[in-house]
């Protein structure tokens, strides 16, 4: 028992030495929210528990008194940066504003000062001597005006923290609301533990201020690290980092970032390990709709999210893009909640680079929208928007004209010329008559050697002129093929789509147009019939 003091002050140091690994941690983190006022607590408590375990093993008045000195430019801080602190994690993204922030730092200011200065000024204390304990020297003092001040500051800042969690708890669920719970029971013991020693009901006359030092660090680190380093982060690692090809990304229940794969950054070239645990929509602002999705996926209630996990009602996968360097690459997102003894601790989202197989599907989709020859719409895409434009026209009572169109001779020309020939014709035509109808219109290969046009928001009248202008095209074009002239003209039906015959289908406007074909054939070919 003669060393007590060595082994308590072999405890400071210990404890100073855990304190600043926290701090190194809180300054890595050093744009999460609150990582700066736990960095700079982290470090005032250090010097604090640091200065004490010097006191302690110092056996003249002079050196007990320099300590103390030193112990006061981090423990005149502490309480002001505990508001801080308290404060940026139960108001989340509010700030306080400088004005304030200087405000409340003048009484700890005054009371480093005043300390350090005390064999001058006595605003702290007077008539100071080492006294024996029994074990070892402590420093006793008559307490002055300032002290009263700070203690009445101090205990007021911790009160006023306790209350800040408080509230926050009662509006928090889950996970949170347990984290804060722990938070708040650290905040009473520091009070409680202030108080007797304030009132000198403990053991051996000490300041047990900075032997709970850590222990409150310790909690604090239960409360909010296990299910960031321990367990959020491994979980994932675990499985999946260190194998998968594809991007990983890690984030908490505030959409903050919480750890990512090298994979992830190749994806999101913003992501680096200084911006873990802040918000992830500052790290993927090249795909706005990831964020937006993400949120979509995780706006449901506790209840259905866990619902999520059993294959629930909310997609837990979808698709976004980035340009990149004037190429569009496409990946998709699959999500995936955390839990950790039934709190929801976060989500991992896995990214893969979907670009070969969306391009193939668009291909095909093209290929299907489009007619390989003719490069014009399918049979099938112009009949799906036909049929959009069809009623269009039959809610705001408007005229258009359906057309069918029929190359004349077409056999003849391929028995002829060849079928090759043939081909060309029929991709030639299809070119002319594009580019003499207007954007808004419709044309599309029908079959064979057969077109089929849409003319929205035209009168009869008007579509004929516009289907006569192409005739003469088609009649006076000079179409070579291996250096031979071919002439080649077409045949058109058409069939106004006007009030009297909007109770008519698409598919019987069409059966009109046929015959009005059939009657433009029969008469002679290269002309225009009307039903």
């Amino acid at each position: 028992m003669g060393r007590i003091n060595d082994f308590l002050s072999s405890f400071l140091y210990i404890e100073t030495f855990s304190i600043i690994v926290i701090a190194i941690y809180s300054w890595r983190r050093r744009k999460a929210l609150g990582a700066f006022p736990l960095l700079f607590l982290c470090f005032s408590s250090a010097i604090y528990s640091f200065g004490y375990g010097m006191e302690i093993t110092s056996t003249s008045l002079e050196s007990v008194n320099l300590c103390s000195k030193f112990e006061y430019m981090g423990l005149s801080f502490i309480p002001v940066l505990w508001v801080i602190q308290a404060y940026s994690l139960a108001n989340k993204d509010k700030k306080i504003s400088n004005i304030i922030k200087v405000l409340i730092f003048i009484i700890p200011t005054l009371t480093c000062i005043f300390r350090i200065a005390n064999d001058k000024l006595n605003f702290m204390y007077r008539n100071e001597k080492l006294i024996s304990n029994g074990y070892f020297y402590i420093l006793t003092y008559e307490k002055c005006f300032w002290y009263y001040i700070y203690y009445s500051f101090f205990f007021g800042c911790i009160v006023i923290s306790t209350i800040m969690y408080y509230k926050a708890f009662l509006k928090a669920s889950g996970l949170a609301r347990r984290q804060l719970k722990i938070i708040i029971f650290i905040s009473i013991s520091a009070i409680l533990f202030e108080g007797f020693d304030q009132l000198q009901i403990v053991p051996i006359k000490m300041d047990y201020g900075a032997f709970i030092m850590f222990f409150v660090y310790v909690l604090f680190a239960a409360a909010v690290y296990p299910f960031d380093i321990m367990h959020i982060i491994p979980v994932s690692r675990e499985i999946i980092f260190d194998w998968i090809y594809d991007g990983v990304i890690v984030m908490d229940t505030n959409f903050n970032l919480k750890d990512f794969n090298y994979a992830a950054k190749e994806i999101f070239k913003c992501l680096d390990k200084s911006l873990i645990g802040t918000k992830l929509e500052l790290c993927t602002s090249e795909a706005c709709e990831f964020m937006k999705m993400i949120k979509i996926w995780y706006s449901g209630s506790e209840e259905c999210s866990k619902k999520l996990l059993d294959g629930g009602f909310i997609k837990d996968t979808f698709e976004f893009r980035i340009n990149s360097k004037g190429s569009v690459i496409y990946f998709k997102a699959r999500l995936k909640a955390l839990y950790y003894h039934g709190y929801r601790v976060g989500s991992t989202i896995l990214i893969s680079n979907v670009t070969k197989e969306k391009e193939e599907v668009l291909e095909l989709e093209k290929m299907a929208r489009f007619d390989q020859l003719t490069g014009l719409l399918s049979r099938a895409y112009f009949t799906k928007y036909s049929n959009v434009e069809f009623d269009k026209l039959h809610r705001k009572n408007q005229t258009g004209v359906l057309v069918m169109i029929d190359i004349d001779y077409f056999k003849r020309i391929n028995d002829t010329y060849g079928h090759q020939a043939g081909d060309h014709i029929l991709k030639e035509m299809a070119f002319i008559a594009k580019n003499m109808l207007r954007n808004k219109d419709l044309i599309g290969r029908y079959g064979g050697e057969e077109f089929i046009a849409f003319l929205p928001q035209l009168s009869l009248k008007q579509a004929k002129l516009a289907i006569e202008c192409i005739r003469l095209a088609f009649q006076n074009h000079d179409f070579f093929y291996e250096d031979k002239l071919i002439k080649v003209t077409a045949s058109f039906g058409m069939v106004e789509c006007c009030k009297r015959t909007m109770a008519n289908s698409y598919e019987q406007m069409v059966k009109k147009a046929d015959i009005a074909l059939y009657e433009a054939k029969k008469n002679g070919r290269n002309r225009i019939a009307v039903y």
